[in-house]
């Protein structure tokens, strides 16, 4: 046969399982099929009824049965061996024996005991995709006379895609009709909206911010940057598996190590007794527990705290990460720029204002936005009559109020109508205020850095970290290096494509385990090709970036990571503890059952109580 056809003859069996099941879950199955037995045979044991245990007797064999089905499934499948090997050993063993109770009690405390764990796991894996709802996958195509609505996936080169305000690019194209300004900074982390008219490139993922669009698509829509990005995420995610595959090893070695040594007990003594006794006493409950358990409480207390972790293994790897690499943009600074500095030149600075708010009230883009809020905070509280408002997409904003004529934009708008620029220094992006042909004022928007950042470095460098590295879309250096000198960061690095910040992870995992954080589509691919990917403001659901994250953290405090690091070295000691435990309880175990001094069902509770320990 086949390995597909294994695949559906087991997928087959389940769903026949899964009919008897009310509760539609294989894990829950197996421990109530464990369950029943375990109650039959405890109840005989001690009221001495042997109706019960010719009752429970059914249910044993299809407990063993489920368990063995599990592991062909493992052998067959994977071409590996599992735990199950081991229930399913001790099991049919102690059934021999004619201790079924202590095997009973081994199938359904493990069942429990890893049904809990990945049942909290699974819990919020959910959560996370939850996040990750994309929404309407289509797009509005042109064709002929006529628009068709159509997935995007489907669209061909050359297709006429058309693109309301408002709306995301779906596909990488030119403009052939229309003129807007966009959005650019889930792409390149650039907070400041880019003009752009007929023949300018558009790139899917962006966000078309003031006026419609036809673009004709340059590829087809399973070869757009998004498209790409995703095959690049889904090829770094499926080469995390280095650290599983190691793992998955040494259970292999312990698994057939201890079935060797039960086996070898046997042929030395010829007693199923003492064989059934030590498969009891180290069956790997406590070793299967060790780490899911602590997986599960630490994802329990992260997921309070509204981060989310995609399993264990990411919190394991926190532990030994070496660099941390950070975006800027929604990171470390604010999403949207906001008004830094107010410069009067001839006009108070509560008249100018108002003067501003007033004609960006009639826009809705971030610059507008930032501007009209600082107002409000400064006590602007009504606006003036704008009669006449016009935007001037990239440029700026030409308007009229109470018969003046008012144009705000850059420098070189301002200059373009021969209005005379002083000079003024400053850093950030200038928006100059013209009235009547007369500079009367300007204002200042720049990312504004989120207090608690200023020295976080520091802070993260005390959990273990050595290396701290800014990495950012923007394209002007003094702006990285100011934000670097706020966090106290190692290094930084600006102008960063999605391919420089997926470089620049591969360069630092040359000397050491790296993280990424990050919160745009820009930072999808480095995310993924990091050894821990932290996407920062998921409730922004950046799709994604979310998608391709190992960790989530739903608001948008990257103070956060101290709780991520702190927990994970927590984790760790919990993890080496419970494995401590586990190997000398054990040993010690094992040596009592190997010279006699046990029974299967003393055995099973010794096992049963290093397990407890384990999960407690």
């Amino acid at each position: 046969m086949q390995k597909k056809d294994y695949k559906a003859y087991f997928d087959k069996i389940d769903a026949e399982l899964l009919k008897i099941s009310p509760y539609k879950d294989i894990m829950l199955l197996r421990v109530i099929a464990a369950a029943i037995p375990v109650i039959c045979f405890g109840l005989d044991a001690f009221y001495d009824i042997p109706a019960l245990y010719w009752l429970g007797l059914p249910f044993y064999v299809v407990c063993l049965l489920i368990y063995l089905e599990a592991l062909l499934k493992t052998i067959l499948l994977m071409h590996k061996v599992s735990a199950e090997l081991l229930i399913v050993l001790v099991m049919t063993v102690t059934l021999i024996d004619g201790e079924p109770l202590s095997g009973a009690m081994v199938a359904w405390f493990i069942g429990l005991g890893l049904y809990i764990s990945f049942t909290i796991i699974r819990k919020n894996r959910e959560k996370i995709e939850s996040l990750i709802q994309e929404g309407k996958r289509t797009a509005k195509v042109l064709r002929g006379n006529d628009i068709e609505e159509m997935p995007i996936k489907q669209i061909q080169k050359d297709d006429v895609v058309l693109v309301p305000k408002g709306a995301m690019v779906p596909i990488d194209g030119i403009i052939i009709e229309g003129a807007t300004s966009i959005d650019e900074s889930t792409i390149t982390g650039e907070p400041f909206p880019v003009y752009k008219e007929i023949g300018a490139n558009v790139t899917s993922g962006t966000l078309n911010l003031t006026g419609p669009l036809q673009v004709k698509a340059e590829k087809n829509g399973d070869d757009s940057f998004i498209s790409v990005i995703t095959k690049e995420i889904e090829n770094s995610l499926l080469n995390k598996s280095d650290m599983q595959q190691r793992a998955d090893t040494t259970v292999q070695i312990l698994l057939l190590s201890v079935t060797a040594y039960s086996f070898l007990l046997l042929f030395m003594t010829g007693s199923l007794h003492l064989m059934a006794t030590a498969l009891a006493v180290v069956c790997p409950c406590a070793w299967a527990l060790a780490t899911p358990t602590a997986f599960a409480a630490n994802i329990g207390r992260l997921a309070r705290a509204n981060i989310l972790a995609r399993g264990g293994e990411p919190l394991e790897s926190m532990q030994d990460i070496k660099t941390l690499i950070l975006d800027k943009t929604g990171t470390v600074t604010m999403a949207e720029p906001e008004v830094s500095q107010v410069i009067e030149m001839g006009m108070p600075q509560q008249q100018l204002l108002e003067l501003a708010a007033s004609v960006e009230s009639r826009f809705d883009h971030p610059i507008a936005r930032s501007i009209i809020n600082f107002a409000k905070k400064q006590g602007v509280t009504q606006f003036l009559s704008v009669e006449q408002a016009e935007d001037l997409p990239g440029r700026g904003i030409k308007a009229q109020i109470e018969q003046q004529d008012i144009l705000m934009g850059s420098a070189e708008t301002l200059s373009y109508q021969n209005i005379e620029i002083p000079a003024v220094d400053y850093v950030g992006r200038a928006i100059w205020i013209a009235v009547d042909s007369e500079v009367k004022g300007v204002i200042i928007i720049r990312d504004i850095m989120l207090s608690e950042m200023q020295g976080l470095a520091d802070t993260i460098r005390a959990c273990g970290i050595e290396k701290i590295i800014l990495a950012t879309g923007d394209n002007e250096e003094q702006e990285a290096k100011r934000v670097a000198d706020y966090i106290n960061a190692d290094e930084y690095y600006f102008n960063c494509k999605p391919e420089d910040k997926t470089e620049l992870v591969k360069k630092f995992q040359a000397s050491g385990k790296t993280a990424m954080v990050g919160d745009g589509v820009n930072d999808a691919p480095a995310l993924a090709a990091a050894n821990v990917g932290i996407a920062i403001g998921g409730h922004k659901n950046v799709n994604l970036a979310i998608t391709s994250a190992d960790v989530v953290i739903l608001g948008n405090d990257a103070q956060d990571l101290v709780t991520i690091l702190q927990l994970s070295h927590k984790m760790g000691g919990i993890i080496r503890q419970n494995y401590l435990w586990a190997v000398g309880f054990n040993s010690i175990g094992l040596a009592l059952a190997t010279f006699g001094f046990l029974n299967p069902i003393v055995a099973a509770l010794l096992h049963h109580f290093s397990s407890v320990f384990v999960v407690v």
